[in-house]
């Protein structure tokens, strides 16, 4: 059995991402008190304001942090799964039908009986070619 896992390249986890926000958030209304205590009555409000639209970005990020991709290839089945946001898509074929192609789009093509799926969204452009000839030398080999 093989098995190619590709996952999107992420700096933070999102367990550093909320620790990186709850020290965002201490440092800014500590800031905003300060300026609150001296006159500064609408400082408060646009911090509330910034770290509720910093919230927002992070959380989209943190959603697609463990995004991935992977192909499983065994005797009986070719699986090729992905998740995106926490939704999980996979599609089966059958490894001595199944066609494996690198088009113009950029995106790895599997097809087999009507069924397309698309591989290497985080695999690097350049690196899709070796996969490619990695996948048809598997498969050729079963």
């Amino acid at each position: 059995m093989r098995d190619w896992v590709f996952r999107r390249n992420c700096s933070m986890s999102p367990r550093q991402l909320l620790v990186f926000f709850a020290s965002l958030c201490a440092l800014s209304l500590t800031v905003a008190a300060i300026a609150w205590g001296v006159g500064g009555a609408l400082v408060m409000p646009f911090t509330g304001l910034e770290l509720t639209a910093v919230a927002a970005a992070l959380f989209v990020y943190a959603r697609h942090a463990a995004d991935r991709e992977r192909v499983r290839l065994s005797a009986q089945q070719l699986q090729v799964e992905w998740e995106s946001a926490g939704v999980v898509h996979s599609v089966s074929f059958n490894p001595h039908w199944v066609r494996v192609s690198l088009p113009d789009s950029g995106l790895i093509e599997v097809s087999s009986g009507g069924r397309t799926a698309y591989i290497g969204r985080y695999a690097r452009p350049e690196r899709r070619e070796t996969l490619v000839k990695d996948l048809r030398a598997a498969l050729r080999a079963l």
